[in-house]
């Protein structure tokens, strides 16, 4: 299972059907409250979605992989957003831009599954 925090019902959207069409079981989260209890040993990955409002998305990379350093993080945000792409970096996750992301979605779900 991929786990994705976001909270933008079009990103959400556009990540879904392909991973539906692959048979990738996704779940999607809102909220910060309840990830670190969601993973599982079932979670393969966690994408993380930096587009506002991405409330609490860098403390949440942080904590996930300071709690599971063993699960791959990937974060995806506009490329106008150095800073907030570096951060994301430092703190753990594999950093795309939202163009990036979008264009290699299905690859991209294979290779976190």
């Amino acid at each position: 299972m991929i786990l994705y925090f976001t909270a933008d019902l079009m990103s959400n959207s556009r990540v879904q059907g392909p991973a539906n069409a692959q048979d990738i079981p996704l779940r999607v989260i809102a909220s910060k409250r309840g990830i670190l209890e969601t993973i599982d040993d079932q979670t393969t990955a966690m994408i993380v979605d930096l587009n506002p409002p991405a409330r609490d998305a860098i403390s949440t990379i942080q904590e996930v992989h300071a709690a599971h350093p063993e699960l791959k993080i990937l974060a995806h945000g506009p490329h106008v957003q150095v800073d907030l792409l570096a951060s994301a970096k430092e703190s753990g996750a594999e950093v795309l831009t939202n163009g990036q992301f979008h264009q290699q979605v299905s690859e991209i779900l294979v290779r976190l599954a």
